[in-house]
């Protein structure tokens, strides 16, 4: 057990060291703190496996976890990739009061930390921390959660993909994970029956095989931030944005399928942070809201001018790079499939047309 848990402790605790020194910014000092706050998790039952308390009493109480160091510190690194920006200080009061009080009782005499462990560590502070990390480990998985949301909100505005996204959400669904298990084993060492200190093995595989997870990916990864949220100051959108939606139109810019924010904004002499909220506040539209209803608006024009030409075909030339799209977009537009706007265009043409005219 020793073995098994040490090699992953180790192996984190080099990535972790490596992210910190040589990984620079918020994003990854925090990614790497946390890293060390899991190692830090590991280290007792890594060393009591292996009968290191037994041999050495002194060691109790030795303030290497901090478990309710995780969630702040997720936080953090979230806040971190997501709005560039640092979170308030009143995060670290848990942590900092649970490192604290190991450390006074760490350097209580041998004989009285044993009394305390028994009268008030193990019957008291036990339960108290153990509802207090399960409550701190969901209430800071909601608010990820909430800032993931708003991140793939604000993306979704200016690219038609969220792989910017992703790394985010790996980091959000790690961190759910544990706080799934350590939860179920709560709710086990309450409703069915007390939990061992052997008992808790498999929880902590777990948390070694996420966090080297954690630590692989935030090497490999540290260099490919996502987009963070950046709002620009404020102005009247509203004329702006009607002039892009007029250049863009007269230009046939919608027409390129591999159009996106970046590359719109560069056309316009813009940027995307600029362009995205103009599009937003001057129009109330999303970046692929705008283009697509430009599209979309092309091929209703040619169905209603009695263009038989295939309709997939239309939306192609008009830039749509997938039926699914097109369709959904179309609906949503006119209320009708493209194939039933096109009857209902032919209709209205037939009778206008002055040969039926003549016949009726």
């Amino acid at each position: 057990m020793s073995l098994i848990l040490g090699l992953f402790e180790v192996q984190m605790l080099v990535l972790a060291t490596a992210i910190i020194i040589w990984r620079h910014g918020a994003a990854q000092r925090s990614l790497g703190a946390l890293l060390i706050v899991l190692c830090g998790m590991l280290t007792p039952f890594t060393i009591g496996y292996a009968g290191f308390y037994d041999r050495w009493p002194w060691l109790s109480f030795a303030p290497f976890a901090v478990p309710l160091a995780m969630g702040p510190l997720l936080y953090v690194h979230l806040n971190a990739l997501i709005f560039d920006r640092p979170i308030q200080r009143w995060h670290a009061a848990l942590p900092v009061g649970q490192f604290a009080y190991q450390a006074v009782a760490f350097c209580l005499p041998l004989g009285l930390r044993g009394t305390f462990d028994r009268e008030i560590q193990r019957p008291w502070l036990d339960p108290i921390l153990a509802v207090l990390l399960v409550a701190s480990m969901t209430g800071y998985a909601v608010a990820a959660l909430r800032a993931l949301r708003q991140h793939r909100g604000w993306l979704m505005a200016r690219r038609s993909d969220l792989a910017a996204a992703k790394r985010v959400q790996a980091v959000l669904i790690a961190f759910a994970v544990i706080a799934a298990v350590r939860t179920a084993y709560l709710v086990a060492d309450t409703l069915i029956a007390p939990l061992s200190y052997f008992d808790m093995f498999g929880f902590y595989v777990l948390l070694a095989i996420v966090g080297n997870y954690l630590a692989i990916e935030g090497w490999r990864q540290a260099d490919a931030r996502p987009q963070p949220i950046v709002e620009p100051i404020e102005r009247d959108w509203r004329p702006i944005a009607a002039e892009w939606i007029r250049r863009i139109e007269d230009q046939g810019w919608w027409r390129d399928p591999d159009l996106d924010l970046a590359g719109l904004a560069r056309r316009l002499g813009t940027n995307t942070a600029y362009l995205s909220r103009g599009l937003n506040e001057g129009l109330g539209l999303g970046f692929a809201e705008a283009i697509n209803g430009l599209r979309v608006e092309q091929v209703a024009a040619r169905l209603l001018d009695g263009s038989d030409g295939d309709i997939l075909t239309l939306a192609i030339d008009a830039g749509f790079g997938s039926k699914a799209t097109f369709n959904r977009v179309f609906k949503d537009r006119f209320g009708v499939t493209p194939s039933a706007y096109r009857r209902v265009s032919k209709g209205k043409n037939d009778v206008g047309h002055p040969d039926s005219q003549r016949m009726a």
